[in-house]
């Protein structure tokens, strides 16, 4: 499988493409700095590209694409509704219909402990604010668009090595799951790549 990657130049999206390239894909990371994708690989190649200059972006040849790219700071963004929305109209246009986006778990949801919504209203209330609706816009499109998505939803990241152990949940919040590695993540979402079961769903992700 070619593998298209925005976001694969550190956290979760480096240890994507480590992995993809592991099991045997062909995987391109868009990025608008090339020189800071550290892998090397035979089955690699990077392209410069930004997801908020439309013009750059190209995804004809791929068979999936993983939208990893968010907001570092916690001021106001439009890196998911705006570059994710690029991307994603970007495949519309060039006939490529998967793609797993990475958003954030910052929405209330049937699932959620007293300690979860919490840290949500805490969340919801200071420097994340703009990310959590940023985020939902994006959601918002693409259930209005014919591509086979997925919305992967993980709460507080961490760089601990990964477990291969985590729970998910349909359309819902994992109940009690407030954080999840970075590695780990990126092993949920390659093998959600090919799970056609959760196409057009918004998945939970957690401990």
């Amino acid at each position: 499988m070619k593998i298209t990657v925005f976001g694969g130049t550190r956290g979760t999206g480096a240890h994507l493409v480590r992995l993809a390239l592991a099991q045997g894909h062909d995987v391109e990371v868009v990025a608008r700095r090339p020189e800071a994708v550290a892998e090397r690989h035979p089955r690699l190649t990077v392209r410069q590209g930004d997801v908020l200059e439309p013009e750059t972006l190209t995804v004809g040849a791929a068979d999936a694409v993983v939208f990893l790219a968010g907001p570092s700071g916690g001021g106001p963004t439009r890196l998911y509704s705006l570059g994710g929305g690029n991307v994603a109209r970007a495949m519309a246009r060039q006939g490529v219909r998967r793609l797993v986006a990475v958003t954030n778990a910052l929405g209330n949801q049937p699932a959620d402990t007293v300690r979860q919504r919490l840290l949500k209203l805490v969340l919801h209330n200071t420097f994340l604010r703009h990310g959590h609706r940023d985020a939902r816009l994006f959601e918002r499109e693409l259930r209005g668009r014919d591509l086979d998505w997925t919305v992967v939803q993980p709460p507080r990241l961490t760089d601990a090595p990964a477990t291969g152990t985590y729970r998910t949940a349909v359309e819902d919040s994992v109940r009690g799951g407030v954080s999840i590695s970075r590695e780990d993540l990126a092993g949920y979402v390659l093998r959600v790549i090919a799970a056609p079961e959760t196409y057009r769903k918004v998945m939970g992700v957690a401990y």
